[in-house]
């Protein structure tokens, strides 16, 4: 079985791309039941739609802003057009209709009467709409209406990143000494993570051996990332910044075995590769009680913090340095395991086929 899989336009199915491994992770996984993902045309029209019908089964949407978004909003509401009448296409044509719903809508939003829109357009065509965690099923019926919504997992990315470097090589390589207790946040620099806020909270710490690292890819807004070094000046030198267009997949263990725990202050969340990431480095998570977050960390590997309270986030970083370390590390490592791909793509190929399978992983 062939699919067309839409996936991020700069990237593809090879984890050698620089792009988020999901594509490549799952494609290498489908392998195994003959099934092979190639990377959809995010142009795509009714008659490139015909031609590609004998060929391929499936349309696997993920990101659907990519699809209508333009630079104003006349140009957008054009693209929305063609979008809908390619899906209407699409679906008439017989082509079996799958959505992944990895954020209920895009992190910016300047068109957001056609961001619902677009999804109550997919919601009511796709066969099948797959969601990450229980709760991201719940918002999907409730707001988009959904009728056949699965629970599918997002996979590790264990297997993507080395992890060979010992905490204390880690720390010597980044100039941090062996008995600081250190927080790091790491991640795209983009509003929505409300990295201020964890300046903030790290600030009123009152902990001389506290350091905070900020490993941030400036490529979205390089001008948010100057903001955050700016507000981070006046630290003392507790707050450490890392900043890269892009982190090749092997520096990840410098930065994250360097760390303590993992700190996520997102201000809205459905599914985070971020917070996946560190359980896979065996790295408690401090993060918010949003989306997919407490199902996905839960009591055992790290701490779920209230956002609604004003010094939750504060409160949970003195916590955690009260916990028991070594096994939330542990926990964290083996909840990471457990998001297996093999387990995932059979979910998969029974979404693609059409058949009932367990809910269950």
């Amino acid at each position: 079985m062939n699919v067309l899989f839409f996936w991020e336009p700069v990237g593809g199915l090879s984890l050698e791309h620089r792009c988020n491994p999901y594509a490549g992770l799952l494609d290498h996984a489908l392998h195994a039941h003959d099934i092979h993902l190639e990377l959809g045309d995010y142009g795509m029209s009714p008659a490139w739609l015909e031609a590609q019908r004998s060929t391929h089964d499936v349309l696997h949407l993920n990101w659907l802003h990519l699809f209508y978004r333009r630079d104003d909003l006349a140009a957008t509401v054009a693209a929305f057009h063609d979008f809908a009448e390619s899906i209407h296409v699409a679906h008439r044509l017989g082509y079996r209709i799958v959505w992944t719903l990895h954020n209920l809508y895009p992190h910016e939003r300047p068109f957001p009467q056609i961001d619902h829109m677009a999804r109550l357009l997919v919601a009511d065509h796709a066969d099948i709409v797959l969601a990450h965690c229980e709760h991201a099923a719940a918002l999907a019926r409730k707001h988009f209406y959904c009728r056949d919504v699965r629970v599918v997992p997002h996979g590790n990315f264990i297997d993507v990143f080395r992890n060979d470097l010992p905490q204390a090589e880690a720390r010597a390589r980044l100039d941090l000494d062996s008995d600081d207790f250190v927080y790091l946040f790491f991640g795209n620099a983009r509003g929505y993570k409300s990295i201020e806020t964890l300046i903030d909270a790290f600030v009123s710490l009152q902990a001389d051996d506290a350091v905070l690292g900020l490993m941030m890819r400036n490529a979205f807004d390089p001008s948010y990332g100057q903001q955050l070094a700016d507000h981070a000046g006046n630290s003392g030198g507790r707050i450490r910044i890392w900043t890269s267009e892009f982190f090749a997949n092997d520096d990840f263990q410098l930065y994250l075995n360097s760390a303590d725990v993992v700190v996520l202050p997102f201000a809205e969340v459905l599914t985070s590769g971020s917070a996946i990431t560190a359980l896979g480095f065996g790295r408690p998570v401090i993060a918010p009680a949003l989306g997919c977050l407490p199902e996905l960390i839960g009591d055992t590997a790290g701490i779920i913090y209230d956002p609604a309270i004003a010094d939750a986030l504060p409160r949970a970083m003195e916590t955690i340095r009260r916990r028991d370390l070594t096994s939330l590390g542990a926990a964290a490592r083996a909840r990471a395991e457990s998001l297996d791909w093999a387990g995932i793509a059979t979910h998969i190929v029974a979404a693609y086929r059409g058949d009932e399978i367990s809910m269950a992983p």
